[in-house]
């Protein structure tokens, strides 16, 4: 009977792992089976920490997510481009407060930008030159959520 019982234990853990792993592919998805030989994430990093108890981010290999409520401040992903390339994103930011969403490259120079007081979804198109970037979040008040992929063209 214990045997039993455990192997029942065992299916239900497995089922509960099982719906973990899949609630990490976004509904939001934009690419579907990306290759990036050239890109290389890494984050999520924070300036001064976290002021939400209630933050909560996943990344993939060219992906990265958050939820937030009453976020102040800034987070961010570092992406090493190998090679000169042109880089489609795909953006879905929706929040309710202040955001700017940017992209800088290693000599801290903006290449891309968004001040945001609304939602928004969207796509876009960098040519990027062989180096390290950061993708910052900057946020004041703000709740909500950011969704943002890439692909290689």
């Amino acid at each position: 009977m214990k045997k039993i019982a455990l192997i029942i234990v065992m299916i239900s853990l497995q089922s509960c792992i099982t719906v973990k792993v899949n609630a990490d592919v976004d509904s939001n998805s934009f690419y579907k089976k990306v290759d990036n030989p050239n890109i290389k994430s890494q984050g999520t990093f924070f300036d001064k920490g976290v002021g939400d108890s209630k933050w909560s981010n996943s990344n993939g290999d060219n992906w990265t997510k958050a939820k937030f409520d009453d976020a102040s401040g800034t987070s961010y992903i570092k992406l090493n481009i190998s090679k000169n390339l042109t880089a489609n994103f795909h953006s879905n930011i929706k929040i309710d407060g202040e955001m700017n969403f940017e992209i800088v490259d290693q000599n801290n120079e903006v290449v891309f930008n968004r001040q945001l007081i609304n939602s928004k979804e969207e796509n876009f198109t960098l040519d990027l030159t062989k180096g390290n970037y950061q993708i910052r979040w900057n946020s004041t008040n703000a709740t909500g959520s950011y969704f943002l992929e890439w692909k290689e063209k």
